[in-house]
């Protein structure tokens, strides 16, 4: 094995696809990506790695927020040269498997380029490459990848198809273990199971028939299919909604979503996202590929603040609420509540009777007050401080390109966690820990 700067096409790689292949890791992964073409020397002094002691090897998690991928071109099964991406300031915690997917579908993908000096089709390496990481994470061991990779493609065109002048939900999934849905062999999957009249075999051929698409909601309706795309049955959840105390399990159907199970679902205009039984999501949303997992996103709040799992529930539950419905938002929660009006220049309430997080029966109100100008401040225990706040800018410093909002969210984040929601769908979440934002 050489270092790949010495590989014949290293330098029209590093014009032409590595672009690709930097933005794409970074948006997947978030944090920061940085390419050594040299990283048999510099792993062995960063991090006191041999890789020449087992090349056979892609993949090394540093810690649980940095990890190196090398970029290997194969002939045959000999390493013939390789690179390195360390990718840090993000959390890699119960994505191990993943990792190891992602550096072989790139092993693959370099080695089929070397012909081409790495020069043709760069593009391969920025989405098309994510894509296929996403549908061989799934398909081992269950699926064609192929397959899975149609669904992919499917999704991507019903995200963007509109029904009577409307953008509509819709999902499916894609199961191996159909007895278990129809509740054979002491099975159950949180639902019940209503064959078709007529089956249909999704075919890349057909063109797609949204008034089909339209009936599945995505929330608590889906259409089940098995591993040849044969659509058969509409699957329907027990959950009539999500809720504010079981919101990261009826978001991701944990009780339904087993084994190898696939969850595509339509979430919004021009967002898709697929599921796995592990609870990692794979969200496409404003034309880029993003994984997420709602257990690591609730392992930082619940790090941060020290607060009980019903609290936890109901502010992901608002976040997501908000982030699906396009609705600019900041939300602060405080760990000292004593402190937290020196940085407001007002501060305001609605009710004598402050309005709580936890309740059910202030959902729909406080949706609105989370939606209007200025950051909302919950207290720990889950009660409204204020709402519409003007935070005193003053004591902001605006640093690069990122807006005010970002900037107040982050100073903000200092005392507890706050949360930005951006009109676009993005959230933000800021945490005294953490110096750069967790983009979920």
């Amino acid at each position: 094995m050489i270092d790949f700067e010495h590989m014949r096409g290293a330098d029209d790689f590093k014009k032409h696809a590595l672009p690709y292949l930097l933005g794409a890791t970074k948006r997947f992964f978030g944090g920061s990506v940085k390419f050594d073409h040299n990283p048999l020397n510099t792993i062995k002094h960063q991090y006191n790695i041999n890789v020449l002691e087992n090349p056979k090897r892609g993949v090394y998690i540093i810690n649980s927020s940095c990890a190196v991928v090398l970029g290997r071109v194969l002939d045959g099964k000999t390493v013939v040269a390789a690179f390195s991406l360390q990718i840090t300031n993000t959390i890699f915690t119960g994505l191990e498997r993943l990792l190891n997917v992602f550096e072989g579908v790139l092993a693959i993908t370099l080695s089929h380029s070397v012909k081409e000096k790495f020069s043709l089709k760069p593009h391969q390496f920025g989405d098309e490459l994510l894509e296929l990481t996403i549908s061989k994470f799934f398909s081992r061991g269950h699926y064609d990848y192929r397959k899975f990779k149609q669904l992919v493609e499917l999704f991507h065109k019903l995200a963007n198809t509109r029904f009577e002048g409307r953008n509509f939900t819709t999902g499916l999934v894609l199961t191996r273990s159909f007895y278990a849905y129809a509740n054979k062999r002491q099975h159950t999957r949180a639902g019940t199971l209503l064959p078709l009249k007529e089956a249909r075999k999704l075919s890349p051929i057909d063109p797609i028939d949204k008034r089909f698409w339209y009936l599945a909601d995505g929330q608590t309706s889906y259409f089940l299919a098995n591993p040849a795309l044969e659509i058969a049955n509409a699957f329907l959840a027990n959950s009539s909604r999500q809720a504010l105390v079981s919101f990261v399990d009826d978001y991701t159907l944990s009780k339904t979503i087993k084994g190898g199970d696939a969850l595509f679902r339509v979430t919004s205009q021009s967002e898709y996202s697929i599921t796995g039984s592990e609870g990692i999501e794979f969200n496409f949303k404003e034309g880029q590929w993003r994984i997420r997992s709602l257990t690591q996103i609730a392992d930082l709040i619940r790090s941060t603040l020290h607060v009980k799992e019903d609290f936890i529930q109901s502010l992901l539950y608002y976040v997501f609420y908000l982030a699906r419905r396009r609705l600019s938002s900041i939300i602060w929660i405080p760990l000292d509540a004593t402190k937290f009006d020196e940085m407001l220049l007002s501060k305001n309430s609605l009710t004598t009777t402050p309005f709580s997080l936890l309740d059910e029966k202030h959902t729909q109100t406080l949706v609105r007050l989370l939606s209007s100008d200025g950051a909302s401040i919950f207290n720990t225990d889950g009660t409204l401080l204020s709402y519409g706040s003007v935070i005193d800018i003053s004591k902001v410093v605006i640093t690069g390109v990122k807006g005010t909002g970002e900037s107040v969210a982050s100073i903000l984040a200092k005392n507890g966690l706050s949360i930005k929601i951006s009109q676009d769908g993005t959230i933000k979440m800021y945490s005294k820990d953490n110096a750069n934002p967790t983009i979920i």
